[in-house]
């Protein structure tokens, strides 16, 4: 029982939810099975201490001493309480959302023909929405879904030609859909610019038409506006205007912006700087930098106490090339347990050894990246990267010439790295073996020559259209040109 699912969940809680969930079971209202009460304690009791002792043969012996041995009966148990878990699970949600439970109630009473609730918990949650900010795609919904049960029960009972509330459900019907769509489009559009996916954006076209033709009434709304701007900064990036508005937003309008909504602002702001310092804007580092500590400092950075495995490396390698050691190494040490727990290892491994390399420490370098396992493309070329680098820094030329080998079969191999993505790895790969080679055998070349074949390499680099780290390469031709100086 120790490798159940059901005990893996439960191990999962955290001590609060466990004891909301020891005294969701022990309600009568949703549980009058002893023995599930019985086996829930059972579970909490041994989980941590010593889960390896959670046999279903002791678990038995435990709930019915003395009775012979019955699986079945453990495996009931096991059922009934996972059944209760997934109940569970669906009320913490729904108390987590800020009007669900006043909108079931009013959509309660008018299925029950409880008029009375209906109109006057439907004034109080009318009240609420207006005193409301933050006009989000859960705000939409229920006020669409609001004026859908009063609408309705004022056509059905009273006056059949009264439209207002009608008018409004349909007004915040299109304004939840516009937002969903938009925020969905912007997701699914930074996927498809990462990895190599592609979706079918059914009606989008005619939604941004749409919305750009009728941009009066929507413009008060600034979850979709947001929406709108993050998309057109994907879809457009070498227009700056896009983000400068996202920037404005993030500088003065976060109290009307949810928590997910202000997390998404952020997330696609980060995503806009990575891609112009990717694309050679070097003054972005600073400012995605500054992005990520302020977001850290609203706490945006975090979902449900967690940070993400690639915000995490993000930060750590942008404090270390801005020589931010020091802060670099205290946020590594402390957000390490904020990491998806699957996911520590290999993230703290890494972003350690880039630390490492910028602090010129290679050794340690290499011990660290050398336990970063390759569970995932991005961890594969990230990593390789940098024990290339670290391989260089170290001259150690037959490890780096067999590693850029092994690099280019991956990556020309590799289905999951899109077209463009391969041809800036190879280009990439291609210079740097000249590279490696001219300066393993840059004692056979006299001053002269070496410094034109470098320049040669610099220019050819320089000029080539799609090359990842080409920052990485002309520095070295540098360096190594200054060398013979």
């Amino acid at each position: 029982m120790e490798q159940s699912r059901l005990a893996k969940h439960l191990q999962a809680l955290s001590p609060r939810n466990r004891e909301r969930f020891r005294q969701f079971v022990n309600s009568p209202y949703f549980n009058q099975h002893e023995k599930t009460a019985e086996l829930l304690s059972l579970v909490l009791d041994c989980i941590d201490s010593k889960p390896e002792g959670l046999t279903k043969k002791y678990v038995f012996r435990k709930l019915f001493p003395g009775q012979p041995y019955e699986e079945q009966q453990v495996h009931n148990l096991m059922s009934y309480l996972r059944k209760l878990y997934l109940r569970f699970m669906a009320y913490e949600h729904l108390e987590q959302r800020r009007y669900h439970e006043k909108l079931y109630t009013l959509e309660a009473a008018y299925n029950s023909h409880q008029f009375d609730i209906l109109t006057n918990r439907g004034k109080q949650l009318q009240k609420k929405l207006r005193e409301d900010a933050v006009h989000d795609s859960d705000y939409f919904f229920t006020y669409y879904r609001l004026n859908h049960a009063l609408g309705y029960y004022s056509g059905h009972y009273f006056d059949r030609s009264e439209t207002e509330s009608l008018q409004q459900m349909l007004d915040n019907l299109d304004k939840y859909y516009i937002v969903e769509k938009l925020r969905n489009c912007c997701h699914l559009t930074a996927n498809s610019i990462m990895m190599n996916t592609s979706y079918d954006f059914h009606l989008l076209e005619e939604l941004l038409g749409y919305v750009e033709s009728n941009w009066q009434l929507y413009e008060p709304e600034l979850s979709i506006v947001m929406y709108y701007t993050i998309l057109m900064s994907l879809r457009h990036g070498d227009h700056p205007q896009h983000y400068q508005l996202l920037k404005k937003i993030l500088s003065g309008e976060m109290g009307r912006l949810s928590d997910d909504e202000g997390r998404d602002l952020y997330s696609f702001s980060y995503n806009y700087c990575i891609r112009m310092i990717n694309a050679g804007y070097n003054e972005y580092q600073a400012e995605l930098f500054q992005l990520y500590r302020q977001g850290l400092k609203q706490g945006l950075l975090l979902e449900k106490g967690m940070i993400s495995e690639w915000d995490y490396k993000n930060i750590a390698t942008l404090g270390a090339s801005l020589r931010e050691f020091e802060w670099t190494e205290q946020f590594l040490n402390e957000y390490r347990e904020k990491l998806p727990p699957h996911r520590q290892e290999n993230a703290y491994n890494y972003n350690l050894g880039n630390l490492y390399y910028n602090k010129k420490m290679y050794n340690d370098a290499l011990s660290a990246l050398l336990l970063v396992q390759f569970t995932d493309v991005k961890y594969h070329l990230s990593t390789t990267f940098l024990l290339l680098r670290t391989y260089y820094a170290l001259k150690d030329t037959e490890a780096l010439l067999s590693l850029i080998e092994t690099f280019r079969i991956y990556v020309i191999r590799n289905r999951k790295i899109t077209a463009e993505q391969k041809r800036g790895y190879t280009n990439f790969l291609r210079f740097a073996r000249r590279l490696v080679v001219l300066k393993h055998h840059a004692s056979t070349y006299s001053k002269k020559a070496l410094d034109e074949e470098l320049s040669s390499l610099a220019k050819k680099i320089e000029g080539a259209p799609n090359v990842i780290n080409k920052y990485w390469l002309l520095e070295e031709c540098r360096v190594e040109a200054a060398a013979q100086a």
